[in-house]
């Protein structure tokens, strides 16, 4: 009887079990399929709002090409940079794993940054060149194209996890395989990527070994404490080499030291900035590099690191910069980077400024104080180059700024808000 009656409370409990178990499952069945629900919806509505986006694009590009005022350029800029940043949210919003839509992200992008250079210009008093006409029809067209293969799409018919979906998107990405390269000043210009080291220009390539000797000249070794690591491809070839806590890479062309890192372990802090810098440009000297001016410095974990702008005749040229990391207990050299100099570094045919350093004051705002000004050549977002007149301004309640007034136009080129601290001085 016994046995009997514990057989049927372990069935009991069982089918309880069970049922329990179920339950459960039935639940996070339920919540599974909310999620994938909610996940679903997302995806409808990226894919709504990159439509919407693109048929916007695609309308404000077209009437970009009557526009021809200032006033008109500056709205249909602003909008184009609206609706690029929203269609660009948006795509990055779908399932999309691989690289078949970068052409279109590209295209996306160059738009709105396209559109805003040539805003800038006209309000400049510039204006809009054949060239340039003849690339907004090319984008408008690529717009109208995009437009219509994305309303080929049956939102209602969308699975966005099938092959189906994503072999419709590589289609479209597919027509994009030509799209022409625009050439501007901006930072999604195509000429950035193509960019050789200015530097370096008509320079000889350098054996490995040759390298491997002015590599060891420069740290202080002897050539056999070195050994050849893997080159490095691409827009500034170099060769590179290591040793047991040393990276060092050497131009291919050219044979200039483009960076070393150092592996070493700091200790307690022993210099303050002024000594740290005064070992920096000691190296900088030491190693035939002149015409360095201190600029900025940050203090991290026992290490200083400071950035320096070459400088010729009383000018700034903040394209051509060295960053220089030393041991704020010894004073080692840990690091040193002058990939940015040899990219940029040529000798600049200077124009004469059309404004006055008085005249560039007048174009500052009223809120600020500016000492002395002096001339400066800054790089612009698409990487190239204009002179203008620096101040360094302070505002009533003691914050530090730097202005750049564009010595050609008296337009404000930049604007940095300096941030100083223990840690050192930065610009944001």
């Amino acid at each position: 009887m016994k046995r009997k009656k514990a057989k049927i409370l372990a069935i009991t409990y069982s089918i309880a079990a069970v049922a329990v178990l179920g339950g459960f499952a039935l639940q996070y069945s339920a919540k599974a399929d909310q999620y994938y629900a909610k996940l679903e919806y997302t995806y409808q509505r990226a894919f709504t709002d990159l439509n919407d986006s693109i048929a916007t694009i695609d309308d404000t590009l077209e009437k970009s090409l009557y526009a021809n005022t200032a006033t008109q350029q500056n709205g249909l800029a602003a909008r184009l940079m609206r609706d690029t940043t929203a269609a660009k949210a948006a795509l990055a919003t779908l399932p999309i794993n691989d690289d078949s839509m970068n052409t279109v992200s590209k295209f996306i992008s160059q738009v709105g940054d396209f559109a805003m250079s040539l805003s800038d210009r006209v309000s400049a008093g510039g204006s809009i060149t054949e060239e340039e006409y003849k690339s907004l029809q090319e984008l408008s067209s690529y717009a109208q194209e995009l437009r219509g293969n994305l309303g080929n799409f049956s939102l209602s018919e969308l699975d966005f996890s099938s092959e189906a979906f994503t072999d419709n998107l590589q289609t479209t990405a597919e027509d994009f395989s030509d799209y022409p390269k625009l050439i501007y000043d901006g930072p999604f210009s195509d000429h950035i990527q193509q960019k050789k080291p200015s530097g370096l220009e008509g320079m000889e390539e350098v054996p490995q070994g040759n390298a491997q000797i002015l590599a060891a000249d420069f740290l202080g070794v002897k050539r056999e404490q070195l050994s050849h690591a893997e080159d490095t491809a691409g827009n500034l070839p170099t060769r590179n080499f290591k040793s047991d806590n040393a990276w060092i890479a050497v131009s291919k062309y050219g044979g200039k030291i483009i960076s070393f890192l150092i592996n070493q372990g700091v200790g307690e802090e022993k210099l303050d900035y002024e000594k740290a810098a005064s070992c920096a440009s000691a190296f900088l000297k030491s190693r035939g590099i002149h015409n360095m001016t201190e600029k900025y410095y940050v203090v991290d974990d026992g290490r200083c690191t400071i950035n320096y702008a070459y400088t010729k005749n009383d000018i700034v040229f903040y394209s051509d910069l060295i960053k220089v990391t030393v041991a704020m207990d010894t004073g080692d050299i840990l690091e040193y980077n002058a990939a940015g100099y040899w990219m940029n570094h040529h000798e600049r045919d200077i124009p004469t400024p059309s404004l006055t350093e008085e005249e560039a004051r007048q174009k500052l705002s009223p809120l600020l104080k500016a000492e002395k000004g002096r001339l400066a050549m800054i790089p612009t977002e698409g990487l190239y180059e204009v002179l203008t007149w620096e101040f360094a301004c302070t505002t009533e309640d003691g914050k530090h700024l730097l202005v750049y007034i564009d010595c050609e136009t008296g337009f404000e080129e930049q604007i940095f808000i300096l941030t100083y601290s223990d840690n050192g001085v930065l610009v944001r």
